[in-house]
């Protein structure tokens, strides 16, 4: 995922116009947002495998 970030930054400061700008800086919002639901996702299928009461 750092990979893609840094893409993204990359791309956000090489654009040309202002809606290249904030399209590529909501880009970056959305991948970060992505990331902390995934991460919590995991850590929800942790729990539950891992909670006797939900077997």
């Amino acid at each position: 995922m750092d990979w893609l970030l840094k893409e993204v930054k990359e791309a956000e400061e090489s654009g040309q116009s202002y809606e290249e700008k904030a399209f590529f800086q909501e880009l970056e919002n959305i991948i970060k947002e992505q990331i902390k639901r995934i991460e919590q996702a995991e850590g929800e299928l942790d729990g539950t495998l891992w909670s006797p009461k939900k077997w």
